[in-house]
């Protein structure tokens, strides 16, 4: 397995301003690189840094190009439908090429908040159409260097992009938000591998993960997929009391934080096209109540002790197969002391047990 970090950019900081505390996030990114872990992903999100603060992740990403020497940096995940011009995109992600070479990861998504995309002006129906179309031109720009498109939602004449991509990703991997069926399956087309966010019991994930593997087998029989990126939201310490209180208070206000970012629990999701399959889940925690929603998500993730963690995520292993998992350790305001302590102690002593897990297709994945 490669062990990596995903993002929030959470501020329920008390009396921390956004400034300060983009540079405190910061401050765990570079102590990831110094504990080991392999990769960060970077979120996108705008408007409500109650939720999350990164309106531009490659912007950052290539701040800390110059500031890491060693660890991946990826996008987790550039979401296409809120950007009107693929051709900026690709060449953004061409300098990033050119700066960090094999450590640069792309990803992107279709995005869910139907606020981010009522202040961009975006009619939330054209998404999966503006995914599409948005993320086949920008693979062909990186492959050829030529923009020359006439889509429905976007349109260029010809024209050359500079700096030239080095490479393109079809053939050498890049990654994907898949959160709901019809995403795995838009992953699977694009011949993506497939990155996730840990929500429900494991069995429901690695249902998803085998319909995305299978469709992408069917489409793309000479490619290895790769193995899935995974995000959790994470805490660990040496005493299980200890992380079991910590985890349970943060987490219970992260998953408050993404009920009423998202409106999950509304009933918007099915008039909305290509969201209908959120419906479920929102219904879902309308019947059971958010209590029990709560502590549903809180029991889902992985966190405890060292020991905890690898057994968790070994036990997931064991159903699944190779594995990334991307894991939160900064959000819904939890005291930055408590971050480096989780974060260090995750580096020394649960990746690498957790490494020793992959396999071949591990190997092949996303550089």
């Amino acid at each position: 397995m490669e062990i990596g970090l995903q993002f929030i950019f959470q501020n329920t900081h008390p009396n921390l301003s956004d400034a300060d505390m983009m540079r405190r996030e910061t401050e765990i990114a570079l102590i990831a690189e110094d504990v080991g872990m392999d990769f960060l992903l970077l979120p996108e999100h705008h408007f409500d840094p109650n939720y999350s603060m990164m309106p531009d992740n490659l912007q950052w990403l290539s701040y800390l190009a110059g500031k890491t020497n060693r660890i991946k940096l990826g996008t987790g995940a550039i979401i296409l439908p809120w950007h009107d011009n693929p051709t900026r995109l690709a060449e953004k992600i061409a300098m990033l090429q050119v700066l960090l070479g094999d450590r640069f990861m792309l990803g992107f998504g279709r995005g869910l908040a139907r606020e981010e995309y009522r202040a961009f002006g975006v009619d939330m129906n054209t998404a999966r159409e503006r995914f599409d179309q948005s993320a086949e031109i920008i693979l062909d720009i990186l492959e050829t260097g030529i923009a020359e498109y006439d889509t429905p939602h976007f349109k260029q004449s010809r024209t050359t992009v500079t700096p030239k991509p080095e490479h393109g990703y079809r053939d050498r991997g890049f990654l994907s938000v898949a959160m709901t069926p019809d995403s795995g399956v838009a992953a699977a087309n694009l011949g993506a591998t497939m990155m996730s966010f840990v929500q429900l019991p494991w069995a429901d994930h690695d249902a998803a993960v085998n319909a995305w593997r299978s469709r992408f087998k069917e489409l793309h029989p000479n490619k290895l997929p790769g193995a899935p990126v995974f995000s959790d939201f994470t805490y660990c310490h040496k005493d299980a009391k200890v992380a079991e209180k910590v985890a349970r208070e943060y987490l219970s206000k992260y998953y408050m934080s993404v009920i009423r970012h998202y409106d999950f629990d509304g009933s918007h999701w099915g008039e909305t096209k290509g969201y209908q399959a959120y419906q479920a889940g929102a219904s879902a925690i309308k019947e059971i109540g958010l209590d029990a929603a709560c502590e549903g998500f809180v029991q889902n993730q992985a966190w405890g002790t060292p020991e905890q963690i690898i057994e968790k995520w070994s036990a997931r292993a064991a159903v699944t197969g190779d594995l990334r998992p991307a894991m939160a350790v900064s959000y819904a305001g939890m005291p930055f002391d408590l971050v480096k302590d989780s974060l260090k102690l995750i580096g020394s002593e649960v990746a690498p047990v957790l490494r020793k897990l992959g396999g071949a297709e591990a190997q092949s994945a996303v550089a």
